[in-house]
């Protein structure tokens, strides 16, 4: 959806179809509308930073099935964390149906969402005013529906308008990586640490414009971090056109991932 070919808004129904049937059947439970809406755009929002099809997995899963209930509560209560500035509830804090569904990787769990409030707010909200208003449209899918049921030549109009959204995440989004550390109590590299790694030792030369990284809690190491490029093609190249890569620095084993904006 960031290249110049015309998008229409059939292309984008057929395309976020797994993520209507999983809207679909997050409303199956006694669920209120706007609370549907949030759990599917957090979800959306993840399937862009994680490669991976996170609604496949829940739009698989039964409606009665606990794993499915988990996943439903945890998706709602990081959202209105994020949006709303709701406290989590502490036994969710550990977000383990999200986590799992993420691959139980090095880089999600409460504490990415803490640290990456902002980013996460703006990405979601982006996700809720374009994609998002297309998922939850119930006449547009009425009207494609009838268009694949009836056999007919021609879709309806609506269906064939370009899909054109006016919010868009900021561009220093599109030159962000993230950045995870092991979770063990040993020493982490600074932020120069990491600015002199890619500059100096890699010889990427003025590449990052900052490195921040997390301020953890009482008997916590610093898990998170962010690294903003000088520009997307500088983060590309320091990545070796890589999404995701482990370095060594300062003797520590250091992941960083390219964040992929939704739009």
């Amino acid at each position: 959806m960031k290249s110049d070919k015309v998008v229409r808004v059939l292309e984008v129904l057929n395309t976020k179809d797994t993520a209507r049937k999983a809207y679909q059947l997050v409303l199956t439970k006694p669920t209120e509308l706007e609370v549907a809406k949030n759990v599917i755009c957090l979800l959306l929002w993840l399937e862009t930073i994680m490669g991976v099809e996170v609604l496949d997995k829940v739009a698989a899963m039964a409606p009665g099935d606990i794993w499915f209930t988990q996943v439903v509560t945890e998706a709602s209560a990081v959202y209105s964390y994020i949006l709303d500035g709701c406290p989590l509830p502490a036994p969710l804090e550990g977000i383990p149906t999200i986590v799992a569904l993420c691959g139980g990787g090095p880089l999600v769990d409460f504490r990415f969402f803490k640290f990456h409030k902002e980013l996460v707010a703006r990405g979601v909200a982006v996700i809720r005013d374009s994609i998002g208003a297309l998922v939850f449209d119930d006449n547009l899918h009425a009207m494609l529906r009838r268009f694949e049921d009836d056999a007919r030549p021609l879709p309806a109009p609506e269906l064939m308008v370009p899909f054109v959204t006016m919010r868009r995440t900021p561009p220093e989004d599109s030159r962000t990586a993230f950045v995870a550390f092991p979770e063990c109590p040993c020493h982490r590299p600074s932020s120069q640490d990491i600015v002199n790694y890619f500059e100096r030792t890699l010889e990427f030369g003025r590449c990052i414009e900052r490195v921040e990284t997390e301020r953890p809690g009482a008997g916590q190491a610093p898990k998170h971090g962010i690294i903003v490029f000088m520009s997307a093609e500088l983060r590309d190249e320091a990545m070796f056109k890589e999404t995701a890569v482990f370095f060594r620095v300062e003797d520590h084993d250091m992941w960083v991932q390219l964040y992929m904006p939704p739009l």
